[in-house]
């Protein structure tokens, strides 16, 4: 049981580490959503999905070290929480602590780039309607005293996209 205790808390502390570089990330996306570098923002992106997959094969490993400690509890390694386990095995709690930190800042982090996204999104969003509105004149041309309507403008787009 030490030795599946070892390597799930060697585990958990590899996922910290990945986790405060997908924090990292996240800043310099932060930077690249703020200067609007499409470029950096596709490499950053890249560089996530690498890291997205590394957490996902981390997370499989993770169950299996779990499941073996759950077969012992008489429990699920699915039922099994952080905290459940961080009671019964003292020695998992620094590792528990950096865990919960390191998540709750990536979680800030990314509220934080979806609302700089939003706002870049809505700022598309009006470019794109003040190309594609007709024109409503808000004051009528002093010579035609309501004759002869002006003429229709042309426009870069009839509707919006």
């Amino acid at each position: 049981m030490e030795e599946t205790l070892t390597r799930l808390n060697e585990n958990l502390g590899r996922q910290v580490q990945l986790y405060r570089t997908l924090h990292e990330l996240a800043g310099l996306k932060k930077e690249a959503l703020l200067r609007s570098s499409l470029q950096e923002l596709e490499q950053i992106t890249a560089r996530e999905e690498r890291l997205l997959l590394e957490a996902a094969r981390l997370e499989k490993e993770r169950l299996l070290w779990a499941d073996e400690i759950g077969q012992k509890m008489g429990k699920a390694a699915e039922e099994l929480t952080l905290a459940e386990l961080t009671e019964r095995f003292p020695e998992l709690q620094g590792v528990r602590a950096e865990l919960d930190q390191v998540i709750g800042d990536l979680q800030n982090a990314h509220e934080l780039n979806s609302q700089l996204i939003g706002q870049a999104l809505d700022v598309i969003d009006f470019t794109v309607s003040m190309v594609t509105r007709p024109d409503d004149a808000t004051y009528a041309h002093p010579k035609r005293n309501g004759q002869n309507p002006p003429p229709t403008r042309m426009h870069l787009f009839d509707k919006m996209i």
